[in-house]
């Protein structure tokens, strides 16, 4: 089992991407934009003992927006759920209750890639600047 230190080194690494990420600038457009947020170290915070996480606001072809967010870690092995809820959280998604361990909140989507050994998770973002 990995540890998941949510410090202040975690919380800063967190919002440091969240400063960037939530400009409605610096949100990705798939097939639009020119690079892959994995590969940009603005969109990617490193938590201790191997996690990296990768958070945009996303606006999809259809126009829908959402958070997305990507959590790995540094083996062939996938982040704890809890630890992915516990993340998640951190980058403003919300309706996890803290202690439920075998299904996501209703407004949560996710995925395991299998090929990446990650999460994927989104939730509808909720901001009047989705609709513009």
């Amino acid at each position: 089992m990995r540890v998941l230190l949510i410090d202040d080194t975690a919380r800063a690494s967190v919002q440091r991407v969240l400063d960037f990420a939530m400009l409605p600038d610096s949100w990705y457009f798939p097939g639009r934009s020119s690079d892959i947020p994995g590969n940009d170290p603005r969109f990617v915070a490193h938590l201790r003992y191997g996690f990296r996480c990768v958070f945009t606001v996303t606006k999809a072809p259809d126009g829908f927006v959402f958070r997305h967010l990507t959590i790995s870690v540094d083996s062939d092995k996938y982040p704890n759920v809890a630890a992915a809820c516990a993340i998640a959280e951190m980058f403003g998604f919300s309706g996890w209750d803290g202690k439920t361990m075998d299904r996501l909140p209703a407004t949560w989507m996710a995925n395991v890639n299998k090929k990446e050994h990650c999460i994927v998770l989104a939730q509808p973002y909720e901001d009047a600047r989705a609709t513009a």
